[in-house]
């Protein structure tokens, strides 16, 4: 179980919550557009699958697996810079971090059309669709800051 913490202005509409080793970056809009109550939502994460990655095989639709990379809109970097300097500041990450060494070398962000993608080590579960829209993503803290670094190079 979890903390979901009170967004800020920066993060618009973006939401995280914080665990014990990792945190979930959430966007808003999903849960009434799979219910059929609203429209394909814009501020959401998009994932990407590959079988042959080697963070991990997407081989059953609905397990949680690791993909091997997130999205969002190129508009919402800053509120997702945002919400992932709230997750660093938070004192579960603080905790996890006091005895680990942080993992570089494993995040890379690029621009394609009007997503940034973000390369790495990201956790979800559903649909294994190129790119496909989901509610949220977990972030595991041990490479989190690395992360962060990536975004803000492209935000």
């Amino acid at each position: 179980m979890g903390a979901l913490l009170d967004a800020t202005a920066e993060m618009g509409e973006w939401s995280v919550e914080v665990r014990r080793e990792s945190a979930y970056l959430t966007g808003s809009g999903y849960n009434d557009y799979v219910f059929g109550e609203g429209p394909e939502p814009h501020h959401v994460p998009r994932v990407l699958w590959d079988a042959e990655h080697p963070f991990g095989p997407a081989d059953a639709p609905d397990e949680i697996v690791r993909a091997v990379a997130f999205a969002v809109p190129a508009e919402d970097a800053g509120k997702v810079l945002a919400a992932l300097d709230q997750i660093l500041a938070h004192g579960e990450y603080g905790r996890f971090m006091q005895e680990r060494q942080p993992e570089t070398g494993v995040w890379r962000a690029e621009r394609a059309e009007d997503l940034v993608r973000l390369h790495g080590p990201v956790i979800a579960f559903g649909s294994h669709k190129p790119w496909a829209l989901h509610g949220s993503v977990e972030l595991e803290y041990s490479s989190l800051a690395e992360l962060r670094n990536v975004l803000a190079a492209l935000a």
